[in-house]
């Protein structure tokens, strides 16, 4: 019983601390980068990987998930 509490704990505590908020960082051409929260992304209406087109734009040259 108490192997199993103990481990059960230790699991919860594992998720805590791995659960962690993405961003989606853009890099420019110029090597300038950028983040938006996961939130932005969602708001565009757009995946992380198309946020370099803005404006109609290629904004950025690169855009990914951290």
């Amino acid at each position: 019983m108490k192997r199993t509490l103990s481990l059960g704990i230790m699991l919860l505590l594992l998720l805590a601390l791995g659960s962690c908020h993405k961003t989606c960082t853009c890099t420019a051409y110029n090597g300038v980068e950028r983040t938006y929260t996961a939130d932005e992304v969602d708001a565009a209406n757009v995946s992380c990987t198309d946020m370099k087109y803005q404006g109609g734009m290629q904004y950025y040259a690169v855009c990914s998930w951290d």
